[in-house]
């Protein structure tokens, strides 16, 4: 009986060990055509993804859907970072205005809103990968966007420097999307531009991307 295996990372496992095709079939004693029809669809018998596992020494569940199809990845990464910033900004805001007295109540009232929103709107931010598109949106569902499958072209990952800070900005070709942390996931578009979300799953997210496009594939 086949099974639906994770094409992609079955790839990542043999190019990571810098091991060809042929070199992957003689050492599993699966045929050469195993090997690229699982590498290219997924498709393979229990007994086939089991060699695969004793060779790249994983479990042979982390291989293959346990439900037999794709399954959707969506991950929510809380905005520490902006949160300590906002909050650092109205502390500010307090102790100049204490001894200053610049502002009147009204308008300290009005800046604390502004701020109690922006915080709201930044306190988080999710990524969701399922069989047609990647998405993702800041805190309760403001600013959301999505990215059609069939645009995507490579994927790595990367570390923003501090000073490109948070929430939503262009950059070069590019928009970057962060709200905590430097770590991140590059999307390179087929047109030439670029995505960037920030997140502290990025090789989980990478593989999630790879394993979508395989199903679409």
């Amino acid at each position: 009986m086949d099974m639906k295996a994770k094409s992609s990372l079955i790839r990542k496992y043999r190019t990571e060990r810098l091991w060809s095709q042929e070199q992957l079939a003689e050492m599993t004693g699966l045929g050469l055509r195993t090997i690229q029809r699982l590498e290219a669809r997924g498709s393979g018998s229990q007994e086939s993804i089991k060699a695969l596992a004793a060779v790249f020494n994983v479990e042979a569940d982390t291989l293959f859907w346990r439900d037999g199809a794709y399954q959707a990845y969506k991950h929510k990464q809380w905005g520490f970072v902006t949160l300590a910033g906002i909050s650092m900004v109205a502390a500010l805001v307090l102790a100049i205005n204490d001894l200053a007295v610049a502002l009147p109540a009204a308008g300290i009232g009005v800046l604390f809103g502004v701020l109690t929103l922006v915080a709201i709107a930044f306190s988080s931010m999710t990524i969701e990968v399922n069989e047609s598109e990647i998405s993702w949106y800041f805190g309760p569902g403001l600013f959301k966007k999505s990215l059609p499958l069939e645009e995507v072209g490579q994927c790595k990952k990367v570390k923003n420097p501090i000073w490109m800070g948070f929430g939503i900005h262009a950059y070069g070709t590019g928009w970057i999307y962060n709200v905590s942390g430097l770590l991140g996931v590059e999307i390179e578009l087929k047109g030439g531009s670029f995505i960037r979300l920030g997140t502290d799953q990025p090789n989980y997210l990478i593989q999630a991307i790879e394993d979508a496009k395989d199903n679409v594939e």
